[in-house]
């Protein structure tokens, strides 16, 4: 297997979705871009056309567990709902990180910022944990 150097990082949400991109090397995460949620097969398109463009190794989506940790929320259902989508459709692996007050935190750094730049942002933050304790 090849050694993993570029990851995806995905914030799934039900209007937007954040991407960023981490390098391993450096650990370091910088936000990609954000893509409307109009559809799986558009989302997946642009999933497909940024792994291409960036060359990507492997895949972070962030699951939306509650503070309590608990599990059983509509949005958590459809992250996990296209989380099975992605791992049949992108040959890629996909790692599930849990991504409690990344959103929260993303506004925190924006200050006030409108729009979908906390999704990317968020996207960035949760790279940003799955990088800091992987050992890839």
């Amino acid at each position: 297997m090849n050694k993993i150097k570029k990851i995806l990082g995905i914030d799934y949400g039900g209007k937007r979705i954040g991407t960023a991109i981490g390098f391993l090397d450096g650990k370091i995460s910088i936000p990609q871009e954000v893509i409307e949620n109009k559809n799986f097969d558009f989302v997946l398109g642009e999933i497909k056309r940024i792994v291409k463009e960036e060359d990507i190794d492997l895949i972070i989506v962030g699951l939306p567990i509650s503070l309590s940790g608990e599990k059983k929320s509509d949005q958590l259902k459809q992250t996990k709902i296209f989380i099975d989508k992605l791992k049949k459709d992108i040959n890629l692996k996909v790692v599930e990180e849990d991504e409690r007050l990344s959103s929260k935190e993303a506004g925190n750094l924006l200050l006030g910022s409108k729009g979908g730049k906390r999704d990317d942002v968020a996207a960035m933050l949760i790279l940003q944990s799955y990088m800091n304790k992987a050992t890839l």
